[in-house]
């Protein structure tokens, strides 16, 4: 497929999902690391998950260390 076939066809669904992901991390990006970490051992929605390790990716933390943190029925 092509760069515009891509970019003009896309999954509404894929799309809002992004969208909630980027939602997240935007209302998550004024809490400290120790709110954000309590917030995500507590968590049980995938897309607030992704949200919140995406912001502590951005502060250094490493996906090992996250997935370690995180209960283990739930791991995104």
């Amino acid at each position: 497929m092509s760069f515009w076939k891509n970019l003009l066809i896309s999954d509404p669904q894929d799309n809002e999902h992004k969208n909630q992901i980027a939602c997240v991390e935007n209302d998550c990006s004024c809490k400290s690391n120790d709110q954000l970490l309590s917030a995500l051992m507590k968590e049980t929605d995938e897309e607030i998950i992704a949200g919140i390790k995406n912001v502590l990716i951005s502060r250094g933390y490493s996906r090992k260390e996250l997935c370690a943190l995180m209960p283990t029925q739930i791991r995104v």
